[in-house]
């Protein structure tokens, strides 16, 4: 390691360790996010940038979502399927892409990939990517699927740094796609859903940003459309009682708010179902009968 890059990573780790006193977060959360944020960097640098589509927990960083709900992954959405030695070899090249010092080093020689599948289905790739900050070790996946849609197309973003190091801008889901393929995911698991994080991630959106219910409305048709499930033409199980009140899914709720330390977050799975039904269903049934829905959503008043 050069001197330049040695002096770096050790002012690097002593500010890590300062925010982490300041913010009452583990340095080892801090210093993760400082990888995953430089890796987004040299991505927006590189010459693969609109290959790479942001998506998942870190796009809802910047919501405000992901200080309450750590990640450790980067998902992204494909544009170019070319196979995974192909896509080692980008993901490897983005590793070696000359930036600013940063104190950072990622071993593009040294990445795991494997295909991602779920019930034997094909979903896309999984890279491991091992770096080290000075005597630091970190290790970052990045998740890349293929083949969904983006309403109504992605857009650019700043993505937020840790630390006051260059902002990467990226392109993103916009939050309209990605609340629509976590609705499509609970209608289709039904009860077998136990990804509590959906919920939440769906009712911290709605309790906490306005909505165009006209580019939701149509980001549901597109996401259903594309991942071949049919929109509901009635309220879905999910919106019921069964559901909500079906002791499996309570005790998961209880034990996902106690897995992410917010004690404040409602402790009733029916408050939260609730709010989602609220949110979700009026778009949903106005597409089912053909109907424009200009309207815009508000946190505490709704649909206006």
């Amino acid at each position: 390691m050069d001197k330049d890059k040695k002096r770096k990573a050790a002012s690097v780790h002593q500010k890590l360790l300062n925010k982490a006193r300041e913010s009452n977060r583990p340095f080892n959360e801090l210093l993760q996010y400082y990888a995953m944020e430089r890796f987004l960097y040299r991505v927006s640098r590189s010459e693969y940038v609109e290959q790479f589509i942001l998506k998942g927990a870190l796009l809802l960083r910047m919501s405000g979502i992901s200080e309450i709900r750590s990640t450790r992954d980067i998902d992204f959405l494909g544009t170019n399927d070319s196979g995974i030695e192909k896509m080692k070899r980008v993901v490897a090249n983005c590793c070696t892409v000359q930036v600013a010092e940063d104190g950072l080093e990622f071993h593009s020689n040294d990445i795991e990939a494997d295909e991602i599948r779920e019930n034997n289905v094909y979903q896309g790739y999984r890279f491991r990517i091992r770096g080290n900050l000075g005597n630091a070790k970190i290790y970052i996946q990045i998740d890349m699927g293929f083949g969904d849609i983006v309403t109504p197309d992605p857009i650019w973003v700043e993505f937020p740094t840790v630390l006051d190091e260059e902002n990467p801008i990226i392109r993103a889901y916009t939050l309209e796609t990605a609340i629509a393929e976590k609705y499509q995911a609970m209608i289709d698991l039904d009860l077998l859903n136990s990804r509590m994080k959906d919920f939440y991630d769906i009712w911290f959106l709605s309790s906490n940003l306005s909505f165009d219910g006209t580019i939701l409305q149509e980001a549901i048709k597109q996401t259903f459309d594309r991942r071949k499930t049919d929109v509901p033409t009635e309220k879905p199980f999910v919106f019921k009682e069964l559901f909500y009140a079906d002791k499996n899914k309570v005790t998961q709720w209880r034990a996902f708010i106690k897995k992410i330390g917010q004690e404040d977050l409602p402790s009733d799975f029916r408050t939260v179902m609730e709010r989602l039904d609220k949110f979700l269903w009026s778009p949903t049934e106005c597409l089912v009968r053909g109907e424009h829905f200009a309207r815009v959503w508000f946190p505490n008043e709704g649909w206006e």
